[in-house]
């Protein structure tokens, strides 16, 4: 199995935890209240294992400070680390293609630039090299984590696939694969479905939007656009789309494990599971929401009662 797929292997309870976004004052507060304690640099729990759902830096007021912690702990054995599509992003901007141009250009969506300020004056190699290698998805044989989109014919690819970091090499073979990349997009940064004129809409960044990105978890219901739709504007959620015929049909089936996920900006005064069988850990710390992680025991059905958050 590729590298890019793990196993999980520890005999202590998983703690997911979301989208931290260099907000490591939040963490801390997060780690104590969940009764971790301080030692030689980390924090771990008797009981319990970080598995940290990706997303570490940018937007954040202590990006380096987060990485720094995050890959100490990852790196020795005290928390499992999953690649968010925020780390993919940096990973593209800083290597080059065979052309000898960056895989991704700077926009306004890639929000790059607290983070190339945090890493001024240190090693970034070093620490591009750590995000190389995180892994893109988690499974067991009781729950899966992934960054974004848990979709099953996405993962199998990535799973046949030799590729065992995401380096340059790793990238330029990535891209050179038909159908390899379009499946670690999936993984990373979610499944977005083209939008008729009529629901384009402006994001955070005040860019316009002709795509959104899919429910995933639910099957579709197809009545007002946050029915099927996340990280809308609050504007635009109760906006009809029962005339948008859209076919995704991909969904995660009630037969699956449970998986756990980020990515989706979910509402902070909402803290709930998504499905009987999904929990999303990303609630909106960068925008003013918590950071927040789900206290799982494999085996255990899930509850809005094993949530937990920094506040």
């Amino acid at each position: 199995m590729s590298k890019l797929i793990i196993d999980y292997n520890q005999t202590k309870q998983p703690d997911f935890i979301g989208d931290i976004h260099g907000h490591f004052d939040a963490l801390i507060q997060l780690f104590e209240k969940m009764g971790y304690t301080y030692n030689d640099g980390i924090y771990n729990h008797p009981d319990r294992f970080p598995v940290f759902i990706g997303d570490y830096i940018d937007r954040g007021p202590k990006i380096f400070e987060t990485v720094g912690l995050v890959k100490k702990m990852q790196e020795t054995g005290n928390a499992i680390a999953l690649m968010g599509n925020h780390e993919l992003n940096f990973l593209e901007l800083h290597h080059k293609d065979k052309e000898g141009n960056s895989f991704r250009n700077q926009s306004k969506r890639n929000q790059v630039k607290e983070t190339d300020a945090a890493f001024l004056g240190k090693d970034l190699n070093s620490y591009l090299d750590w995000m190389s290698q995180l892994p893109i998805a988690l499974e067991s044989d009781h729950f899966r984590a992934v960054h974004a989109q848990w979709e099953v014919a996405a993962i199998e690819n990535v799973k046949k696939s030799t590729i065992e970091r995401l380096d340059e090499e790793g990238l330029k073979r990535v891209h050179a694969t038909p159908g390899l990349y379009k499946s670690i997009e999936i993984l990373l940064k979610g499944k977005e479905l083209n939008l008729p004129e009529t629901l384009h809409y402006n994001d955070h960044g005040s860019e316009s939007r002709t795509e959104a990105r899919i429910k995933w978890w639910q099957p579709r219901k197809r009545i007002l656009f946050g029915d099927d739709f996340a990280s809308l504007p609050e504007h635009m959620i109760d906006k009809d789309i029962s005339a948008f015929n859209h076919d995704y049909e991909f969904y995660y089936e009630k037969k699956h494990i449970p998986v756990f996920f980020g990515h989706y900006w979910m509402d902070a005064k909402k803290v709930k599971l998504m499905s009987t069988n999904a929990c999303c850990v990303d609630y909106s710390i960068a925008k003013e929401g918590i950071l927040v992680a789900y206290r799982h025991t494999q085996r255990e059905a899930l509850s809005d009662n094993y949530f937990i958050n920094h506040k």
